[in-house]
Order: structure tokens, then sequence, then C-alpha cells
């Protein structure tokens, strides 16, 4: 039947068409993982700083804060 070829390519249309906006928001999505990973990594590296300069100058710090002296 004629309308069945249009049905399956119509299908074939809508399907290609979901697929798509599906790679879109998978794609967007790497790319927001890939931006905190590396905002983590800045985060983590910047603590290390702060650590070495606070052990640098010897700041009385604990872990939860500094000390009161």
């Amino acid at each position: 039947m004629v309308t069945t070829d249009i049905r399956l390519k119509r299908i074939e249309k809508e399907y290609q068409s979901v697929r798509g906006v599906q790679d879109d928001i998978l794609d967007k999505m790497d790319s927001y993982e890939a931006a905190m990973l590396g905002l983590t990594e800045m985060v983590a590296e910047n603590r290390r700083m702060l650590e070495a300069i606070i052990k640098h100058l010897d700041v009385p710090y604990e872990p939860m804060g500094f000390i009161k002296e």
C-alpha cells in the first residue's frame, strides 16, 4: 500500500528527530560533566595551595577551622 510507505517514512523521520535531540542532550551532559570535573580539580588544587601556605607560615590551624589563641 502507498500509505504504508508514507507511514514508514514518517516514523523513520520522527525516530531520527528524537534520536538527534537525545544526542544533543547527551552531548550537553558530557560537556557539563567535563566542566564539573575541571572545577572540582581546581578547587582541590586551591585547597592544596592554601594548606601549603598555612604550613609554610606556620598558621595554627585545625581541619575544621583556625584555632583561637
